[in-house]
């Protein structure tokens, strides 16, 4: 499997070949694990289907998404399409935690009723299949993400860890299902279904929280962590050493793009004309330019330690 997922992922070079991929995966899958789930009467099969089917929608606003955000600025966004990427990305966590809630509620609810009797061997056979193609276009979005590093398609690479998660446990508890159906326990098996809907929502929360937990960060223009906040700092305690000069920074990060902006007093005595205010900034932008790649950059000078 790792084998095919590498072939397929060379083929695959840009995040919205990725994200149309994973749009065509959710479709098939959406169609199939609904259908399915009725056939063989399993809650946890359509609740595989329909998590693939708010899937297909999420991944469809995220393709939507990976378009805006290569665009320039324009007239009505003055400061580019960036930060609907976090946005995008919150919705699609607020969704899928949301409905493993709605999952958890169903679960526990089915569990209490007594449970309900499946159709085993169709079941089987709907997790095998699911559980192997899932597993395979994760790979691929996730070798993707890394390579493009693209936070949306790295997003949507964690909904396909879900559902091979889902699907994987699926298949689990139905080979256990079949295992006490041949000991003469086969009246304990109208209780898999409802544990498995309960177990595979418990253990699906923890993705959506943690998309939830780093994107609100951005939307809130919370301020960043990491090397590159550190080496932001580092660069302009140089400069402020080099020149004497007070300065205060701020520094936001919006989907894939970094805003950067530097205020510098001008002590009584100091001068600044134009050319060396651009020196300085080329300056700053030749250490900084690989580690922020596509920023926003505004250094400002003042003579008024209030526009600090």
């Amino acid at each position: 499997m790792a084998h095919l997922s590498h072939v397929i992922s060379t083929f695959i070079t840009t995040e919205k070949q990725a994200l149309t991929l994973s749009l065509f995966g959710c479709i098939s899958f959406a169609i199939f694990g609904i259908g399915y789930g009725l056939f063989a009467g399993s809650n946890a099969i359509m609740l595989d289907g329909i998590f693939t089917l708010f899937s297909m929608g999420m991944t469809g606003l995220g393709l939507v998404t990976a378009y805006l955000v290569t665009r320039p600025s324009d007239d009505r966004f003055q400061y580019g399409y960036a930060h609907f990427e976090p946005i995008t990305n919150v919705i699609n966590g607020t969704i899928i935690l949301l409905l493993c809630l709605g999952a958890l509620y169903s679960g526990i609810t089915s569990l209490l009723e007594g449970g309900r009797e499946i159709d085993l061997g169709h079941a089987l056979i709907y997790a095998a299949v699911c559980t192997f193609f899932c597993a395979i276009i994760y790979h691929v979005e996730a070798a993707v993400a890394e390579r493009v590093n693209s936070e949306l398609v790295r997003v949507d690479s964690k909904e396909w860890l879900v559902d091979t998660l889902l699907s994987a446990t699926l298949l689990i508890g139905f080979v256990v299902a079949i295992g006490l159906d041949a000991i003469g326990y086969g009246h304990y098996n109208r209780y898999i279904d409802p544990i498995l809907v309960t177990l595979l929502a418990l253990c699906a929360t923890l993705i959506p929280i943690k998309v939830l937990g780093r994107n609100l960060r951005e939307v809130l223009k919370v301020a960043p962590k990491g090397d590159v906040p550190r080496r932001v700092a580092r660069e302009i305690e140089a400069l402020r050493q080099r020149y004497g000069f007070e300065c205060h920074s701020h520094l936001a990060k919006s989907g894939r793009r970094f805003d950067l902006e530097l205020n510098i007093l001008v002590a009584p005595g100091q001068e600044w004309p134009v050319e060396r205010q651009d020196a300085l900034r080329q300056e700053l932008w030749s250490r900084l330019g690989d580690t922020l790649g596509d920023a926003w950059l505004s250094v400002c000078f003042t003579r008024e330690k209030r526009w600090l």
